[in-house]
């Protein structure tokens, strides 16, 4: 899909160039404007979370890497929770600007970024000041043994001070995605992986003349990243984005009716993504209840199943936005061909994934960690349940994704909150704690409840466009 990559006070893009016509009716045009938005988008999410996978695989080899590898597990259970439910929160920049340009109104997506970036520097400050009492979250909060809760706690305390940047960095990118500028946050994201990778190394290990500080080390090179990550998106859209055509400057003039707008379509995402992320984590959880083995193997599964999930959220995206520019111009056929071409993407590109993930497992896992425990128990959960979790994932990700660009947000939550804690949470429980069934058993019940949200996001993304095209 074509850019706009004028210069700032140069002649704007008409609008047909800027965001590729919502309009074209072929399967090919969608697909094609799709796998455009989705392939930069796809690498920037998927730079996130390679953070953390570089980051677990440097502690999984450290010496002690169980206990190691635990702490910094347990460190993510609450952090990942927030932090998930505060980039839900921010995906209103993205719908908004997305709707506000396929309606020919590019101006006004200046405020939508102004709004998003506050909101995203002052919720990173309330988890700042939250996580510094990282110890007794883990401990007192989440019921993690001593030895987890005190070096996670500490894990956590830095990490929280790295989340106004992390926020920042999302809105800017959210943004940039919208109006389908998804390439600057991209190379963005790629640099900063390649600094937390040899910073992360250098301090956990104690490489390049660096002090070995284990995985405390590896959270400041993160923490420190993240900061540089959301300086950098600021001054990529300050510099890089038309500013006359978007409204682009930092004073901040719209009042509250501006933020309570946002809010209302980034609360019920944020809620959604929130009760998704929860579930995860509180399995994650009750996997630390039976030892510190179990939850490192559970954290390992986990983030490699968040990394390759990152390879559906470009196409989710690219689904909210496509969707979206479809709805701002009032053509509902279209958004609903958009939408399905979409989850037939995902689907495709996901099969292969867990296909790949079924034959390279045990390669995969040695990725992760070195520890024998761990591997013992890791190695045949990738192979027997997230080969399958991650095509299951993707799906519910990508309606997810198209509702979001519809505007819906109600009922997808509702059934977030079903399929995930009444379905997934308690199957964990019994299965996974009560019957000491163990990680296996609790991915299990994961995939029970991706199955659950999957086939009635589908039913509902069906029902709403069939209706509004009649």
């Amino acid at each position: 899909m074509p850019t706009d990559r004028s210069a700032p006070g140069a002649p704007a893009a008409s609008h047909g160039q800027l965001a590729g016509s919502p309009h074209g009716d072929g399967h090919g045009h969608h697909l094609g404007s799709t796998a455009r938005l989705a392939l930069p988008v796809m690498l920037s999410r998927a730079g996130l979370v390679l953070m953390l996978t570089v980051d677990t695989a440097i502690v999984g080899h450290l010496p002690s890497a169980d206990r190691q590898l635990a702490a910094f597990g347990g460190a993510l259970i609450p952090l990942a929770i927030l932090q998930t439910a505060a980039v839900g929160l921010l995906i209103g920049v993205i719908v908004r600007t997305a709707q506000l340009d396929g309606a020919g109104k590019p101006q006004a997506c200046g405020q939508v970024w102004r709004l998003g970036l506050i909101l995203a520097l002052a919720l990173g400050a309330v988890y700042a000041v939250l996580f510094t009492n990282g110890p007794a979250i883990l401990g007192d909060l989440l019921g993690q043994p001593p030895e987890v809760a005190s070096e996670g706690g500490a894990v956590l305390r830095v990490l929280g001070w790295g989340m106004p940047g992390m926020l920042a960095f999302i809105a800017c990118a959210h943004f940039l995605e919208g109006i389908n500028r998804a390439v600057p946050p991209m190379l963005l994201m790629l640099v900063g992986n390649v600094a937390n990778a040899v910073l992360a190394y250098g301090l956990g290990a104690g490489a390049f003349g660096l002090p070995a500080m284990d995985v405390l080390g590896v959270a400041i090179a993160t923490t420190v990243v993240r900061w540089g990550l959301g300086v950098g998106a600021v001054l990529l859209v300050l510099f890089t984005v038309d500013r006359r055509r978007y409204g682009i400057t930092l004073r901040h003039a719209e009042g509250w009716n501006g933020l309570v707008a946002l809010l209302r379509l980034g609360v019920p995402l944020a809620a959604a993504i929130g009760l998704e992320s929860a579930c995860f984590m509180m399995i994650v959880n009750m996997s630390g209840w039976l030892g510190p083995i179990s939850l490192a193997t559970m954290h390992a599964a986990i983030n490699y199943t968040s990394f390759v999930y990152m390879l559906t959220i470009g196409i989710a995206t690219a689904a909210a936005v496509r969707v979206g520019n479809a709805v701002g111009a009032g053509d509902w056929r279209n958004a609903q061909r958009a939408g399905w071409i979409a989850v037939a993407l995902a689907g495709s590109l996901m099969a292969v994934a867990g296909v790949l993930t079924a034959l390279f497992a045990e390669q995969a896992a040695t990725i992760l960690t070195n520890d024998p425990d761990v591997l013992a128990v890791l190695v045949p959960i990738l192979a027997g349940v997230v080969s399958l979790l991650v095509v299951v994932d993707s799906l519910q990700g990508v309606l997810m994704g198209a509702l979001r660009g519809c505007a819906d947000t109600l009922l997808p939550t509702i059934i977030y909150g079903v399929s995930f804690w009444i379905i997934g949470v308690p199957a964990a429980y019994w299965w996974g704690y009560h019957l000491g069934l163990g990680p296996n058993a609790l991915t299990w019940a994961l995939l029970a409840a991706l199955a659950a949200a999957t086939v009635a996001l589908a039913w509902r993304f069906q029902h709403l466009t069939h209706h509004q095209t009649r």
